[in-house]
């Protein structure tokens, strides 16, 4: 009976974590979304009474937050679309949350091959983008192994 109840443990094993994940995902989600909500609004509020119109420096860090991890949504959404279709089959590979696309497709340049996926961002987002979009902890990463 012991043998039995392992094997079923392994089979609903993956699918309970999923789960668990979209469980977290869908109540986290909804108190995050709503936290980050209220902490705007404060701050529209609180510069406005003030009469402190500087407010968009507070501004600008929340939405290069909310850029940086729609980014991370993405490179880990779309992983596996971005390595098949720009064939990159070496150890770096898109997919990761905590990267950014322009980052992953900045170390392939490095360090495998250059791609028109990188040339695309570099004209559209600047000259150099994807370089620059490497953080020194992925460069010192990379470089050393």
């Amino acid at each position: 009976m012991g043998t039995i109840m392992k094997e079923l443990w392994k089979l609903i094993k993956e699918p309970w974590k999923l789960i668990k994940e979209i469980f977290i995902l869908i109540f986290g989600g909804i108190i995050f979304i709503v936290f980050a909500i209220i902490g705007i609004l404060y701050t529209f509020v609180k510069h406005i009474l003030k009469g402190d119109y500087s407010f968009s420096k507070q501004l600008i860090p929340i939405v290069r937050s909310v850029t940086l991890a729609l980014d991370g949504i993405a490179c880990a959404g779309a992983g596996e679309l971005l390595n098949d279709v720009l064939r990159v089959k070496g150890r770096i590979k898109y997919g990761k949350w905590y990267q950014t696309i322009s980052a992953i497709t900045g170390l392939v340049h490095i360090y495998e091959k250059d791609t028109w996926f990188r040339r695309f961002l570099d004209k559209i987002l600047g000259k150099n983008h994807c370089d620059e979009a490497i953080t020194d902890q992925d460069r010192f990463y990379y470089k050393q192994n």
